[in-house]
């Protein structure tokens, strides 16, 4: 990957997800009822790491209502929001690609 191609500008996925999400609130409305919870997930070392297949017992089950949970419960602390929710948000915007599709 060049240098060019990973470089992310933060502001440039800002503008290209709230895009995303005006155009997904057109199509759905307000709200969107997620038709799945559980998903595989395995830890960053190994999402990365593609020249070696994940053991089995590296696969743990995350749940879209738990991490949408951890979001909820950040705003309603009125507390600053740590990058690291970034994790749970890609959790639940994935969930909401896949099934838009």
């Amino acid at each position: 990957m060049s240098d060019d191609e990973s470089v992310v500008s933060v502001e440039v996925l800002r503008q290209v997800l709230n895009q995303a999400l005006d155009s997904l609130q057109r199509q759905v409305g307000e709200t969107v009822e997620l038709d799945k919870d559980y998903f595989w997930s395995i830890p960053p070392e190994a999402t990365y790491d593609i020249y070696t297949q994940p053991d089995p017992e590296q696969l743990t089950v995350g749940q879209l209502s738990e991490s949408w949970n951890n979001l909820t419960q950040l705003l309603s602390r009125g507390e600053p929001v740590p990058p690291y929710a970034l994790v749970w948000i890609s959790d639940v915007l994935k969930a909401l690609g896949h099934q838009a599709r």
